[in-house]
């Protein structure tokens, strides 16, 4: 049962998408392969919308931690168990506002940055990870066994990307001619996977995920 929105902070999700719904066959630029990482309790990147997140999660007033006039609409969940960790979706411009562009899990124990209305849930007081197998509390040797070697490394944060490209579908060949008035003779949309995870002393206490779509 959902109970009253609390007022929380969370630090922003920003990235590009370009409108790719179907995700058929792939030819890999990089490594590793992050796609059973794009899923969350059921939604995944560029196919499930923050109208599916409500319906499942519960309403909740969408925020922004921008104040441009394009920025990314975002919706905000925490957990009603004492662990208090957030769970923020987001849709930006080319996700037409709608479709998931991506998404971050925060550990209740870090100070946000920015101001939203959170809805409190009990639906991941058990915890919470991506189909994949990531979660919060994984250590770094765990982290670089399930993500593979990383692009960037800092001190407390670890950054792994992979590009790759994935072909389009008639429909999509047939809006990308539309739209740029001009035959595609490379009908292939450009990937970027992209995953950030922060550590807190020795284990993960925040990660983002996002995926951006190009032509």
């Amino acid at each position: 049962m959902f109970r009253s929105p609390d007022v929380i902070v969370v630090a922003p999700l920003a990235f590009l998408l370009v409108t790719a719904q179907a995700v058929g066959g792939q030819r890999s630029v990089g490594t590793p392969d992050l796609t059973p990482q794009m899923s969350l309790m059921g939604f995944s990147l560029e196919r499930s919308t923050l109208t599916d997140v409500q319906g499942k999660l519960g309403a909740t007033t969408p925020g922004s931690c921008s104040a441009e006039e394009e920025a990314s609409k975002v919706i905000c969940y925490v957990s009603s168990g004492p662990d208090k960790t957030r769970v923020v979706f987001e849709s930006g411009f080319s996700g037409g506002w709608s479709v998931l562009d991506g998404f971050r899990v925060v550990s209740g124990s870090l100070t946000p940055n920015c101001r939203l209305q959170c809805l409190r849930t009990s639906a991941f007081d058990n915890g919470i990870k991506t189909s994949g197998g990531l979660r919060l509390g994984l250590t770094r040797q765990q982290s670089v066994a399930l993500l593979g070697p990383p692009k960037k490394e800092t001190r407390n944060r670890l950054t792994f990307e992979r590009q790759w490209k994935r072909p389009m579908t008639k429909a999509e060949i047939d809006k990308e001619t539309q739209t740029f008035k001009t035959l595609v003779t490379e009908p292939y949309f450009d990937v970027l996977d992209n995953i950030e995870v922060t550590f807190t002393g020795a284990t993960v206490s925040e990660f983002e995920i996002r995926r951006t779509t190009t032509y």
